[in-house]
Order: structure tokens, then sequence, then C-alpha cells
């Protein structure tokens, strides 16, 4: 007996219970992959050999070369080699944009439809890569580092240089006019969506930033996004972020104006004119900006930790050996100071005074924050990266063509110069400073007086707060959930009508003097803190957002639901076509309870026909690839048959009718179906259903059986619907008949199930050829049913009786990978006289061959 499976326990129709969420489809098709390529080459050089892959795998999105080892190392993305494997089969492109198929959580942004959010979501990352891979010059700025920062201290002037390089790409493309006028939208959008923010942590917990967490927070803020990390941090009344050490917080009193200016210096040097709609963007912008961040590292960042390691060298504590400046600087590498010697034990005492705060240095580690973002120096050069003698040149200002301003730290005649330790003397790896940034590193390196902290009342590492007795959960943002809560709004109280007159990230309680401006060059005002790339989220009222971004994401909207009437699946089609079956199936069910049931494996084994969910993922591209290209050759002999087919403009395989010759052979083993009725030739439609053995004997084999059958039964798929065939799965595994693929559902969106090589239990072939020819039952369209089968079925003699009793020709296509030959197994050899068609497949290398023979046979019933 077979009937329904769970068609009233779960909400909703069954059709809706059987597709999956029509954004998760759309934001993982092939549509939506074939426009971002499409947006992403229309921007690039002609030979530009780019692929894009969508896919959960990433985080955020991803540039890498179409290379296995590269794949499973970035950290940008978490693919077991096995995946990447399968990912890179058949890509036929140099270098990967990878974009991520998670869903836009719609809690962060103003946006209330998912397939728009998603759609801005995708082309905003895209987008973001894009711009790297035309404005940033990978080489010489990882040459740069190289020769000019110290190996332990590379990871932290890339997270500088990740910053500033991301602020600038972004703002140029904000301002330009070589984009379109959704730009600016859709990467304000997934800047909102991947921002840590403070409304992030939850109540009641508590995190605590290093130095360099600080740092890093406060230069995304016054760089690229406003976020008001660093005015919760600042702000003592806000205990949700706190600084872990009084030492993270007097080093970043020190630093921040050199961050402001940092940020306001590099995001002024621009590769492109805002005017400029030629895309003749300048690289050699993006090797300044990294030399100025090489230039704020060593004139005011590394000296803070130079002079506390000194302070620290002078006075030891007893029991600890002389240590070096260099040693005892907390670095990524150490984590704690070490003295000389690999089998030094640290002296107890020296921990007990680092723990009260005596002895305590900035951490150079981020241990409450990350960036989703791939980091840039990460990515391969994928356009030409400007020569050496290129780098050196500074356009002049007075020039009207020069399209980037002054670079700061460059001289005339366009050399680059750095600061070492020790005031104006430069290091012997570094280029001299030109006078500006010679002020700029005095005045950080030698104050007039040591900034006094305002933290002096916040708790610091191993003082008032311990880890086991806080009263409030540590936690760090990087932990918290993307899709959580929504974000309250930055802004409180009346707006203020210029950039100008706001303080980026700063709080200040009453009697403490505000932040500095930073000073100008000439002496005169000081000039404006630094304005973000994203700063026209300040201007905006937050009671606007939701139209603001509705307005600005219209053309988003309209493609995405554009995709989703393609992408989509008929739902009420579906749900009539289900509906149907399940009648036919009860009324089945009622004739099995008046006559004898079935033998053993025959009708009557199987006690429920299950829905297989149209799973949100695909089949790796090359995977499907292959499908394809093999449907293509099939397509080929089945259209060529069809047709012939049409011309003679008959129906076969009748009870009723005019003798068919052809069918004689049917008289030897008592099948009555010898009869034609004549039908017009153009009116002549076909119904596939194709059944799939999923029992454990299709494990084996050299290849597996079941793998063999998979692509079979796929390529058979994809054929026959792009020839107009309407088409349904059903298989079987582990004692349950599946519906894989109604006819009203394509092929396409069952790719992932269908490939799957899962199988189990027997092989009750006879139940699901008689649901089988359910499904064909007063069908409109010519019928056909073929099994993909290792024809070993549980019961041979049940098998020939559907076969018999069924009104459609079925056929076979015998899987024997396991065998020599020419030798079939018994039961196979008995019901190949029994199917109307029947071709075996002994080794897989020929599959492509098989079943083109196969196709050839499949019309002239």
């Amino acid at each position: 007996m077979i009937t329904m499976f769970d068609t009233t326990s779960s909400t909703g129709t069954t059709a809706q219970r059987f597709v999956p969420d029509v954004a998760a489809q759309v934001r993982t098709s092939s549509g939506r992959t074939e426009r971002l390529r499409a947006f992403i080459h229309s921007h690039l050089p002609t030979e530009t050999d780019v692929a894009v892959v969508l896919t959960p795998s990433a985080e955020t999105a991803a540039v890498l070369p179409a290379d296995l080892d590269a794949l499973v190392a970035s950290d940008a993305t978490e693919f077991e080699r096995q995946q990447a494997e399968q990912l890179l089969e058949n890509v036929d492109a140099e270098f990967l944009v990878l974009v991520t198929t998670q869903p836009a959580p719609l809690g962060r942004i103003p946006v209330n439809d998912q397939l728009t959010a998603d759609h801005a979501h995708q082309f905003g990352l895209a987008f973001h890569e894009l711009l790297h891979i035309l404005k940033t010059a990978i080489g010489p700025i990882a040459e740069l580092l190289e020769t000019e920062i110290d190996p332990e201290y590379r990871q932290q002037v890339h997270d500088l240089v990740n910053i500033i390089e991301d602020g600038a790409i972004e703002q140029e493309a904000i301002e330009g006019a070589n984009f379109s006028d959704n730009a600016e939208i859709r990467l304000e959008l997934t800047r909102r969506i991947h921002s840590q923010a403070p409304d992030d942590i939850p109540d009641g917990e508590q995190v605590r930033f290093s130095f360099w967490d600080a740092v890093t927070s406060a230069l995304y803020e016054w760089a690229i996004y406003p976020t008001d990390i660093t005015g919760a941090l600042l702000d003592e009344d806000d205990e949700r972020i706190v600084f872990a050490s009084e030492a993270d917080a007097t080093g970043f009193d020190t630093v921040q104006e050199a961050l402001q200016r940092l940020a306001k210096n590099a995001l002024a040097i621009r590769s492109a004119e805002r005017d400029d709609v030629t895309h003749s963007h300048d690289k050699t912008a993006s090797v300044r900006r990294a030399r100025f961040v090489v230039e704020t590292w060593q004139s005011a960042i590394l000296p803070l930790l130079e002079d506390r390691s000194e302070a620290s060298a002078e006075s030891p504590t007893e029991g600890d050996t002389q240590e070096t400046a260099a040693d005892s600087v907390s670095s990524p590498d150490s984590g704690s100071s070490k003295a000389a010697g690999p089998e030094t034990e640290p002296d107890p005492s020296s921990d007990e005074e680092t723990d009260r705060g005596g002895d305590e240095r900035p951490q150079f580690e981020r241990s409450a924050t990350d960036d989703p973002f791939q980091d840039v120096l990460d990515q391969p050069t994928i356009t030409p990266d400007p020569l050496d003698e290129d780098l050196d040149e500074t356009p002049d200002l007075e020039d009207p063509n020069a399209h980037t301003a002054d670079t700061p730290g460059s001289d005339s005649d366009g050399s680059s110069q750095s600061v070492g330790s020790h005031g104006d003397q430069p290091s012997q790896t570094s280029k001299p400073l030109d006078p500006r940034t010679r002020e700029l590193a005095r005045s950080i390196e030698c104050p007039d007086t040591e900034p006094e902290s305002s933290y002096g009342e916040r708790p610091s590492s191993g003082d008032e707060v311990d880890d086991s007795s806080d009263t409030t959960q540590q936690s760090t943002i990087g932990d918290f959930d993307a899709g959580g809560a929504p974000r309250k709004d930055r802004s409180s109280g009346e707006a203020t009508d210029s950039h100008d007159e706001r303080d980026y990230g700063h709080e200040h309680a009453e009697g403490e003097a505000p932040t500095p401006s930073i000073p100008s060059e000439d002496g005169s005002e000081p000039t404006a803190a630094p304005e973000p790339a994203h700063a026209e989220v300040f201007d905006r009222d937050p009671a606007d957002e939701t139209d603001t971004y509705e307005e600005a994401l219209a053309a988003d909207r309209t493609a995405a639901h554009d995709e989703a009437d393609r992408e989509g699946i008929d739902t009420d089609a579906l749900e009539r076509e289900l509906e149907d079956l399940s009648h036919r199936l009860d009324r089945g069910s009622s004739d099995d309870d008046q006559a004898a049931g079935g033998s053993s494996g025959g009708p009557g084994q199987l006690d429920e026909l299950e829905l297989v969910p149209i799973a949100d993922d695909h089949a790796p591209p090359g995977m499907w690839a292959d499908i394809e290209d093999g449907a293509a050759r099939v397509a080929g002999t089945l259209e060529k048959q069809l047709r012939l087919d049409r011309h003679r403009g008959a129906r076969r395989g009748l009870t009723a009718g005019g003798y068919d010759t052809t069918a004689g052979h049917r008289l030897l083993i008592g099948d009555p179906r010898v009869c034609k009725v004549d039908t017009p030739g153009r009116e002549k439609r076909y119904a596939l259903v194709l059944v799939l053995d999923r029992s454990g004997s299709m494990r084996n084999g050299e290849p597996p059986k079941i793998e063999v059958a998979t692509k079979a039964l796929a390529r058979f798929a994809v054929a026959a619907e792009g020839l107009g065939i309407e088409v349904a799965i059903v298989d079987f595994v582990d004692g349950h008949a599946r519906l894989v693929k109604p006819f009203s559902v394509e092929t396409r969106h069952v790719q992932a199930g269908l490939l799957d090589t899962d199988c189990g239990g027997g092989t009750p072939l006879a139940d699901t050829l008689e649901l089988a020819r359910q499904l064909v039952e007063n069908h409109r369209d010519e019928p056909l049913i073929v099994a993909v089968t290792d024809g070993e079925p549980s019961s041979v003699d049940d098998v020939i009786d559907q076969i018999r009793a069924a009104h459609a020709p079925v056929c076979s296509l015998t899987i024997a990978t396991d065998t020599e030959p020419g030798r079939l197994s018994t039961d196979a050899s008995e019901l190949a006289d029994y199917y109307e068609r029947e071709t075996t497949v002994y080794d897989g290398e020929r599959l492509d061959d098989r079943i083109d023979q196969f196709a050839s046979l499949l019309v002239g019933f």
C-alpha cells in the first residue's frame, strides 16, 4: 500500500512545505551568479579571467586564485578539501570571486523585503571586492610592508592598511561618477550588516578591549563607518565596553590623534577624479596610502611601545633578567615578555607586578573584535600593479590634471620618508620623513607632558575586576550573532547640521577636555575631525531611513523580484499536482484493502510516500556543469528521434485500436498492448517518469553504481526538460518510496538531492514502479517510465507484474559496474526480456556512449 506521507501534520500547504524559501533559491541561483559575473566583468579589462561562485563557505566575499590550496588555506573561507575540489572541477577561470549565500539579516538594516536585502547585500559585497581589484596595488603594498615592518608586527600594519584601503575605495565609489547611483547604499548596507556595534552586546555582558581592539575600532569609525564603539569605550558611564587594562587605555589616549590624522589624510589620496567615468584607476594612490600607514605606525605607535619597553627595562623586578626593548614589547608572536633563552621560566614576581598594573604594556592582539572581510593583501593581483618607477611619482597639486591629493610624507622629489624610534633619526630600513611628518612624530613622541589618563577609575585587569567574580559576563563583540536584535540608532537628541561639529566617537564628562582637533599645517584654525567614507549616515534622519533605503534600492527590488519570478517554483501548479496524486494514491489504497496484498517486495511493502524537500543549496558548480554538458548530447539524440516519432503521429502501447506491427514481441510475454491510435503529430507531447534505485547493493562496483546511476538519471532529466518533456523523478531508499521531483518542478531545483549518493535498504522496485504508474495515470501526454537500477529487486515476479500492468512503456538503464561485461546477474537478465527497451552500463567511463544509445531507443513505442 502506498499513501501520501505526512500531508496534514505541518502548517501550510503541502507545496509550501516541499519547496524552499524563494529568497534562498534566488540568492543561490545560477541566474544570480551570472548577473554578478556580468556586473564584475563590465568594469574589468576584457582579458580578465574571473569566475563568480556563490557559496555558504564564505562569510562575506573573497577574491582568490582558482587553486585548491588557496581555497582551503584562506581565512576568508571555510572549505573542506573535498568541497574545494568539487568547486574547482570544470571551473574555467584563473581567479574566483566568492560571494556568500547567507541571508541578509533584516534585523540590522531598514529593509523589510528579504529579496531586496539579499540582492543589495550580494552585489554590495561583490562591488567591494571589485573596487580592490581596480584600485589596490596588492604586490607593491605587500613588498612595502615586508621591507619596512618587522615580521612580528606585520599583521598589525596589515590591519591598519585594510581599514584605510577599505575606507578609501568605498569613499571614492560613493563620491565618484564612474559607478551606479545605488553604489553608496549597497556598500552602506553591507557595512551596517557586518559592522560591530555596542548595541550588539547582550544585556548583562561586558566586553574588554585591548589596545589594538581600540585602535582598529576607532580607525574603522574614522575611515569607514560610524559604529559608536569608541564613544562607548571612552564613556565612563557606559560599562558595556571597557579597556582591559590601564596600559591599554593610556596607550590609546596617546595615539588617537595620530589615528585621526591618518584617516583624514589617507582618505584624501584618490585614485581617480570625482567626475571620471573612464575607470582609469591609479593604483599608485593605494601605495601612497599604505606608506602613510607605515609612517604613522613608525612615528606614533611603535615609539609608544618602545618607550614603555625601555621604562620596564630600566626598572626590572627582582628576579628578572635584563631584557632588550624588542624582547619586552608585547607582540602577537610572544604574547608576553620573555627573558633570553628558550629554557628560561617566567618569574612569578614579574607576573604579580604586571597584575597589579605597575608594569603593564598595551596588548597588541585583538581579543574582542574581528574583521569579517578578506585581508586585502591575501588577494591575488588581477589587474596590473603600477611599475616601480611610477610609485615614486607624486602629482603636483598645482597640476589641474592631477587626481590625487598631496600625499603626507612625500617631498617634492617624490621620496617617501619614515622615522625610527629616536626622534628625527630615520631607521636604517626606512626613508627619511618630510618636515610635516617630522612635526607629527615630534608631537607624538615628545609631548610637553605625559597624557593624563581619564580611566583611573575604570577597572583594570587583575585589579578590581576578576573574571571569576564579575557580576557581568565577559564576552567579545566578534562572538555576537549578526542576526540578533535590531541595532539602535546611533543618533540621539538634536541632530547637528555639519559633520565638522560632531565628535567622532568621543563623549566627554563634564569639565573634561575634548579630543583635540587635527592641527592645520599653516597654524590657522584647526581642521575638522576625519569624515568616514559613510559620513552620510550622520546627516540622515533615523525616522526617514526606511524610506531612504526603499527609494535607493528600488532597482535592487525590481531586479530581485524579477529573478524570483524566473527562479521560483510555481507553488500553485505544484499544489494541484500533489493533491491529484494524493487522491489517486488514496483510491489505489482502497483497492488494495479489498484485494490480497503482494508478496515480499511487491505492492504493499511500502506504506508511505515521502516528499523530499527541495534543498536550499545546489550541487557544486563543476559537477552540475558536467551534467548539463552530458545532457546536451543526450538531448541531441532525443530530439532527432522525437522529431521522427512526432512525424509518425501515433500513440502506441494500447489495448484497443489498430494493430501495431512493431509491438509483436509483446505477444510472446502475454502483453495485450499491441495496438496503436493515430494522433496529430504536432500535438504529441510526452511525460517521463524516472525511477532511481538507491538500495544498499548500489554501493557496489567501481565506480559505485549509485554514482553512475545519479549522473545518468540527472542527464536524462535535464535533456528531456530542455525538449519540452515533462519529467518526474521517484526513488526508494531504506524501504521508503520518495517523490524527488514532481512534474511541476524543474530538475535544477533538486540538483543537490538528486546527485546525493545516499543509498541503503532493500530493492522494492515493484512498489516504486507502481508509484510511477500512478504518476502517469490519466496523464494527458504520451507516458514513459525509465528505471535506473542494478536489476536485482526483492521480487522479480512482482516487478514483472508491474511492467505488465503499466499502460506506459517501462524501460531500464541497468547499471552493472560490479560485473564483467556481458554477464548480468540472473535477475537482471530475466527482467531484461520484459522491459520495452533495455541498455546496460558496465563501464562508468563509457556512460555517455551508453546513454546516447539508450536515448535513441526511447521513442516509437
